[in-house]
């Protein structure tokens, strides 16, 4: 396909009154893009100002941005014409339910560079619970490697509005959370993809429904002329409505049935299309491991394949792809023990897969974190199965205990620090040392990159 550069915005900007709800990576990126174009922004930031760095507050001065601090005031919501919010400000609160009562239309970053690019780059969007950043990741490095530009944006890596900005564009392979489906009313992609669904973020959207409903969104708008790359493992996945033209994946064979669909056959992903099947490559040819990844792989086959991709691209490019930082990342071997960071496992069915990626060999696993009240039976058996021990830390140690005793599961480590945990894990010499937390970090750490770094910093400088 024909190289698209785009410097032009679809919309006239000038004199246009926009507010930013959020300076965070993708409020900072719009209110740069709107404000080049002549749009009049306000940036309406809830931490205080003593907390935001006056470098980044003379760059926005500077760019012409009106800036407040320490919470969202009435005009930040009555006086724009159009709201762009950061997608972590669930629906419920006060700014949003005042914005939506003042009939003021609020939309994510990826919503507005979809309208601004519509017709000029196609769209790859990627969700699930889990895998996303890993399935974006790969789609982008496996377009990438024949030359193309496919960036990696949205959820992940830069903002997505960044690459707006005169940037030679082939595709825009976008990593899309239920929080930002929350915010993309006409979003529609070329290609989408769902991955799998399994209950979190419920009190963002006020429960299953609500999740289950913010992730169909993406499919609601396809035209007949786009793809759904759908997991029809997922009974959920695989029965969403849409108009556009099915792609199907499995890793179980029974479950392929179409004509055309990626999916495993004797050990090797293959995919079919245009009446034609074709190998992409053994399993054991991956440098990602687990079944999730399996899946994972398959759907980034299928996306690849629908934006024209070669066989032997195709091949190629899979096999060569190494897992991302703080997703089941192997950090090193200590004293004849392997340590591997899964920080970035932040809910319980990413930790089940992590610790189903390990089929032959049981580890000690390191859990806890900021509790997200969900339920633990499915953990608590998947431990059971394939854990030796575990080491517990966090806000949400005593309750992954009880539910660990009440299966009649014993080895429980409790420890006050990572370090702690580190050193102990290299100690018991049961097995691997897996770092998969299943909660998230803000108890002890910024976020799970913070505590996947002090994670490897420990395991490569602390004498075990």
């Amino acid at each position: 396909m024909e190289t698209a550069c785009y410097n032009a915005s679809v919309t006239d900007w000038k004199d246009k009154r926009i507010t930013i709800l959020g300076l965070g990576r993708s409020g900072i990126a719009a209110a740069s893009y709107l404000s080049k174009r002549g749009a009049k922004v306000l940036l309406s930031e809830s931490q205080p100002r003593e907390k935001v760095s006056d470098k980044l507050v003379a760059e926005l001065e500077a760019l012409g941005v009106e800036g407040e601090y320490g919470g969202h005031s009435h005009r930040a919501t009555a006086w724009p014409e159009l709201i762009i919010t950061s997608p972590g400000i669930p629906p419920y609160s006060e700014v949003i339910k005042q914005a939506r009562a003042l009939k003021k239309e609020v939309i994510a970053d990826i919503e507005l560079a979809w309208r601004e690019l519509k017709g000029k780059v196609p769209f790859i969007a990627i969700t699930g619970t889990n895998g996303k950043s890993t399935t974006t990741s790969l789609i982008s490095y496996m377009l990438e490697s024949t030359g193309l530009r496919a960036p990696a944006c949205g959820n992940i890596g830069k903002a997505i509005l960044s690459f707006l900005d005169g940037q030679k564009l082939d595709y825009l392979v976008v990593e899309v959370s239920s929080y930002q489906l929350e915010y993309s009313p006409t979003f529609a992609p070329d290609i989408a993809v769902w991955l799998n669904l399994t209950p979190d973020h419920l009190d963002f959207h006020g429960g299953l429904d609500g999740y289950v409903e913010a992730k169909r969104s993406l499919f609601a708008h396809l035209p007949a002329s786009s793809y759904a790359v759908l997991n029809v493992d997922d009974p959920v996945v695989a029965s969403t409505p849409t108009k556009a033209e099915i792609f199907p994946f499995s890793v179980s064979t029974e479950a392929m049935v179409s004509i055309q669909g990626a999916y495993l056959k004797d050990g090797y992903l293959c995919y079919g299309h245009n009446a034609r099947s074709r190998v992409a490559c053994h399993t054991r040819d991956l440098k990602i491991i687990g079944k999730h990844n399996l899946e994972n792989a398959l759907a980034a086959i299928s996306a690849c394949c629908l934006a024209g991709m070669q066989q032997e691209d195709i091949e190629k490019s899979l096999t060569t792809f190494t897992a991302l930082e703080h997703r089941l990342e192997y950090v090193d071997t200590v004293d004849g023990v392997q340590f591997y960071n899964d920080s970035k496992a932040t809910n319980t069915d990413s930790t089940i897969k992590a610790l189903e990626s390990f089929p032959d060999q049981k580890v000690v696993l390191i859990a806890g974190g900021k509790d997200k009240g969900t339920s633990l039976n499915d953990l608590a058996l998947s431990v059971k199965k394939h854990a030796a021990s575990v080491i517990l830390l966090g806000e949400a140690k005593d309750r992954i205990a009880r539910a660990l005793r009440e299966i009649g599961f014993e080895e429980i480590y409790p420890v006050g620090t990572m370090e702690e945990a580190v050193r102990l894990g290299g100690k018991l010499k049961k097995g691997p040392v897996l770092l998969s937390p299943a909660c998230a970090s803000f108890d002890m750490f910024k976020d799970f990159e913070d505590r996947g770094h002090v994670f490897k910093d420990l395991v490569r400088n602390t004498r075990i």
